[in-house]
């Protein structure tokens, strides 16, 4: 049995007999009451920081990929309103994509007239192609105001 083994076979026989130091403990040194006020706290500071929800957080992702997309198309136009796609993006109604009517990998350009709300499963059938069902789209100007 080499030092290492001695010392932890000591351990465990001490502790079998005291019990651990550190047993039932959460690992805060604080009581129940501290630990709520600091998660208080900390809430507030973040909300003041301007935390976003789960789904602007997705909208504003999306948004980034579309645009880092677009800037590797070069399909980005000096008439494009960055500001306005990104909130057609975070205005994007439940069950519905935020669509290139013409596709960037077919030419088309990242500009707000060539973006359209389109149904999840109608945008996914559709890929680059030009053809889709025009019932299934709603137009961003309906749900965004410029």
């Amino acid at each position: 049995m080499n030092k290492n083994e001695k010392i932890s076979q000591k351990l465990r026989e001490y502790y079998a007999e005291n019990g651990h130091h550190l047993k039932d403990s959460t690992g805060w040194k604080h009581d129940k009451e501290m630990k709520d006020l600091k998660r208080k706290k900390t809430l507030e500071y973040w909300d003041k920081k301007g935390r976003k929800t789960a789904k602007e957080k997705a909208a504003r992702n999306k948004a980034n990929v579309y645009a880092y997309r677009a800037r590797k198309y070069n399909a980005i136009i000096e008439s494009s309103d960055l500001e306005l796609i990104k909130r057609i993006y975070e205005n994007c109604p439940d069950g519905y994509h935020v669509d290139h009517i013409k596709a960037l990998a077919a030419g088309g350009l990242h500009h707000q007239d060539n973006l359209q709300y389109l149904e999840i499963s109608e945008n996914c059938r559709k890929g680059k192609r030009k053809e889709f069902d025009p019932t299934k789209a709603i137009a961003w100007q309906e749900i965004v105001p410029r």
